[in-house]
């Protein structure tokens, strides 16, 4: 299940949940309980496996004198 970061419309609150997509909305706001509330943008992150962040090969063992 993925989190979510929310932002209640009534009083402000930001909180985050984890959640699953059919119920983001059904989420509530855990300090005032109102349901007017926004989904926040953020940012997320990506594991790749085996691959590295240089892109390049080792320079080692680079002609050259």
């Amino acid at each position: 299940m993925p989190i979510y970061d929310f932002q209640c419309n009534n009083c402000g609150h930001k909180f985050t949940l984890l959640v699953g997509i059919d119920d983001r909305d059904k989420v509530s706001c855990p300090q005032c309980q109102s349901r007017d509330i926004r989904q926040l943008i953020t940012g997320c992150a990506v594991r790749v496996k085996g691959g590295s962040c240089g892109g390049g090969q080792s320079s080692s063992g680079s002609a050259g004198g």
